[in-house]
């Protein structure tokens, strides 16, 4: 029972992924991995993201974020928390006394990356992107991105030599773009990569040749979306689009579930295709 699409009845109407997240909102104003889990931080800044991506804003949502700044130390939490107070209309500067801005910019290690890792030094720029912040770093990281991209135009969060993923390379697009390389020969090979490796069901897996997941699907119609192209028009051999991939993973309640057989963590999976089906790449600024 747990792997199939929740029935609608007749008549009914089929809730939204948004009206699925305020469901699983929690007292605190933070989000778990589902509906009645415990809140947590990384659950919480996507639904921020994807929420602010359908116009909606939630200031209790944006305080719990913020509470958990002080303690933060690891540098994809701080990334991801800087997009998610953005995205809310938070700064990320007063976040319970805390700058996250400036805690970001001093793990910038000499050779221009954050951890010595493509995703984090994507994810870094779309936090400094967000918070208007760091233009040297970023040109700094711009070309540390540029010297890892793969000789088939993709990217791996390890770096360059290892095999290309969707994830990382959808990253990078859209970091690029942010970082206002939208026509350069990095971002365009890497939207070629990532169009090749559509699947026939629509959809887009985590390595090439896998299976289709939403996540994955969601990365690919933003990094799609920030490269000036329209995900409706994608195809690929006679498939159907990205964006009908997604439509068709998402339930009666309005959850989004991670592929055919899985239903992992569905705040986290809803959150992220709530994102790519407004079509709005990385980073996401609050609706006024």
């Amino acid at each position: 029972a747990c792997c199939m699409l929740v029935a609608v009845p007749a008549g009914a109407r089929a809730a939204s992924p948004a009206a699925f997240l305020f469901s699983a909102q929690n007292r605190d104003g933070g989000f778990g991995a589902d509906r009645g889990q415990r809140s947590a931080q990384i659950y919480s800044a996507w639904a921020a993201m994807g929420l602010a991506a359908a116009g909606r804003r939630d200031p209790r949502l944006a305080r719990y974020l913020a509470s958990g700044a002080p303690r933060m130390r690891d540098v994809g939490d701080i990334e991801r928390t800087i997009l998610g107070l953005v995205a809310q209309g938070s700064s990320p500067r007063r976040a319970s006394g805390t700058d996250l801005v400036a805690r970001l910019l001093r793990a910038r290690r000499a050779d221009g990356s954050w951890d010595g890792l493509v995703n984090r030094t994507a994810f870094a720029i779309l936090a400094l992107r967000a918070a208007d912040a760091g233009d040297r770093q970023v040109r700094g990281a711009v070309r540390y991105l540029g010297r890892q991209a793969n000789r088939d135009g993709g990217f791996n969060f390890q770096g360059r030599g290892q095999a290309s993923g969707i994830d990382d390379t959808s990253a990078v697009i859209q970091a690029l773009v942010a970082a206002g390389h939208r026509r350069g020969t990095t971002v365009r090979r890497a939207v070629r990569f990532l169009l090749a490796r559509q699947n026939p069901d629509g959809g887009f897996p985590l390595q090439p040749r896998g299976p289709s997941n939403a996540q994955s699907t969601a990365w690919g119609v933003q990094a799609v979306v920030a490269a000036g192209r329209d995900p409706a028009r994608v195809r690929t051999r006679g498939s159907r689009t990205p964006l009908a991939y997604l439509r068709s993973l998402t339930a009666g309640d309005g959850s989004v579930r991670y592929s055919r057989t899985s239903r992992q963590t569905p705040v986290w999976v809803t959150a992220q295709a709530l994102i790519a089906l407004h079509l709005r790449p990385f980073p996401i600024h609050a609706a006024r």
